[in-house]
């Protein structure tokens, strides 16, 4: 059972910008009086180097712009255990319990899914600006931001958190307004040994279980471009436009970021079972899951959608 199946199975730099849109400048109307998050957004940081770190956070907004919603996750490549999982996903596999005792900071120790945990607890809560302003110090050269000895967060999260900050600064850079009960975000990896794909998904959803808002974006390591920008974030230096031409389904030709854009448009206003339904067809070896010709997703994206599909779907899941 592939991991959509298994989803579907088990549910159906600092930043003080907030962008109030579906697309910058463009509104979508707000949040009604009472709901549970007025603004979503997401942030992605990477972080190349012998060691590739992509860190990525999901983040809801209340009304009063506090954080009332936040997920940060990493993935490694590699990372010398499991390269298809994140950090938080390899649970005790990540091995960081033995060091953190030895520290002494944490009695008996913490994994890093444990002290991740922490992190995002010590944020609920707070604005933007005030996770912005989270006290940290120099422990070693290669832990250059750590919680503040003696501090509250100190106490159960010893970890750098210099990238988890830049990650939520980045998605209150990108956010949305949105009227929504529910977030979830989602992440599927693939690695071929030599290339990692990190597709990560985030959902916002009304009362209904319908998405109001959607994010989706992927790292690639190596890109042969830029490391430390997502594709996303390429726009239209990741060159598919004179690709999707040839293919001849999309006039004029499309870019990874607005065939994505398309896509996040698609997901709107769908359950997550109407999402999991969309019609897929095989074009090529490489491209099993592209949208069905003549379909209206197919008239603004070509791409292979079967990660999207799946990361969407552990997003809706997630979602709470």
């Amino acid at each position: 059972m592939n991991k959509l199946l298994k989803v579907l199975a088990a549910s159906a730099l600092v930043a003080t910008v907030l962008v109030g849109c579906g697309k910058k400048g463009e509104s979508t109307g707000g949040a009604a009086e009472g709901a549970k998050y007025a603004k979503a957004g997401f942030g992605m940081i990477i972080e190349p180097g012998d060691t590739t770190s992509t860190t990525m956070a999901t983040v809801g907004l209340d009304a009063e712009g506090k954080i009332n919603y936040i997920d940060v996750d990493v993935i490694q490549t590699p990372n010398g255990k499991d390269e298809t999982k994140t950090k938080k996903e390899l649970k005790e596999d990540y091995g960081m319990k033995s060091t953190s005792a030895q520290m002494g900071k944490i009695e008996g120790g913490a994994e890093w899914y444990q002290q991740i945990a922490k992190f995002e607890e010590f944020c609920k809560g707070k604005t933007l600006d005030e996770v912005a302003a989270i006290e940290t110090e120099q422990r070693d050269e290669e832990h250059t931001s750590v919680p503040k000895s003696g501090s509250d967060l100190a106490t159960g999260c010893t970890m750098d958190i210099g990238a988890f900050k830049e990650a939520v600064a980045k998605a209150g850079q990108n956010m949305t307004e949105v009227n929504a009960a529910k977030i979830g975000s989602g992440e599927v990896v693939s690695w071929d040994g030599e290339q990692k794909n990190t597709t990560t998904a985030a959902v916002a959803l009304d009362a209904d279980g319908k998405a109001v808002w959607a994010y989706v974006d992927v790292s690639q390591n190596p890109n042969g471009k830029d490391e430390s920008k997502s594709k996303k974030e390429l726009q239209s230096d990741y060159g598919m436009k004179s690709t999707s031409a040839q293919i001849g389904n999309i006039e004029g030709g499309a870019e990874w970021y607005e065939q994505a854009a398309t896509f996040e448009k698609y997901v709107v206003g769908k359950t997550a079972d109407e999402v999991a339904a969309t019609e897929t067809e095989k074009r090529d070896e490489e491209h099993t899951s592209v949208p069905k010709s003549g379909s209206d997703l197919a008239a603004g994206c070509t791409m292979d959608i079967g990660a999207f599909l799946e990361a969407v779907a552990e997003a809706f899941a997630n979602a709470q």
